[in-house]
């Protein structure tokens, strides 16, 4: 009778341990979510004209895929790729005032606009949109350039057309854009530029490029030439 007593207690005991080891502490889901902004680098010096002129050595977006083959003349081309440069510093507030922190290629995309044409003469719009958070400004020309799908140039870069425009500040989400001009087919007896795979653009005051994939736009009679960036 005594053994019995003693081995009810001992039971006993052996059930409420494994009942507290059931309710331990359950592990979380997942990580908690952290926010937070990247830290940005200071701006290189403003500089009103393009660095096609100084482009050797200068990085480029990297480029996916290969190969573009004709697209309708009505369809936008978006850009393929943002150059991995450091973003400039935002001024205080919403940078939308004078002191509007210069537009760098890692916080614009672009797009190609169908052909405009009209009395031999061929325009197409070229857009940068403003992908950042902050305004920025752009002042002055591009340096734009036609790149077959090795790498090489096709002619000349974009000459200059036109005067320098005041600066153009670009709110988060909207856009400022330049004219490339050329000629139609025919006009010249120089003939026309293979057509490219890719546009490489190098944004004013810039020494890091934004690639497009197009190839839609043809130069021909050895006119290529880009305005200055407006609104």
């Amino acid at each position: 009778m005594f053994r019995r007593h003693v081995l009810v207690p001992v039971a006993i005991a052996s059930i409420t341990l494994a009942a507290a080891g059931c309710g331990g502490t359950s592990a979380s889901a997942g990580p908690p979510g952290a926010t937070g902004s990247g830290a940005t680098g200071s701006a290189p010096a403003d500089s009103a004209s393009g660095a096609e002129s100084s482009s050797e050595g200068v990085s480029t977006s990297t480029v996916a895929g290969t190969g573009a083959s004709d697209e309708p003349a009505d369809q936008d081309h978006s850009s393929s790729a943002a150059s991995a440069s450091a973003s400039a510093s935002a001024s205080p507030g919403s940078g939308a005032g004078p002191d509007a922190r210069r537009c760098t290629a890692d916080g614009l995309t672009m797009r190609l606009g169908r052909a405009d044409a009209g009395a031999g003469q061929i325009h197409y719009r070229l857009t940068f949109v403003n992908q950042s958070t902050t305004a920025c400004a752009l002042r002055g020309f591009p340096g734009v350039s036609l790149i077959k799908r090795d790498g090489s140039a096709i002619g000349v870069p974009a000459e200059r057309e036109g005067a320098t425009r005041e600066s153009t500040v670009i709110a988060p989400g909207k856009t400022a854009a330049v004219t490339l001009h050329t000629l139609n087919q025919g006009i010249e007896d120089s003939g026309c530029w293979s057509r490219p795979d890719y546009l490489r653009v190098y944004p004013p005051g810039s020494r890091d490029a934004l690639t497009l994939r197009t190839s839609l736009l043809h130069v021909c009679g050895d006119r290529f030439t880009t305005t200055a960036v407006d609104g």
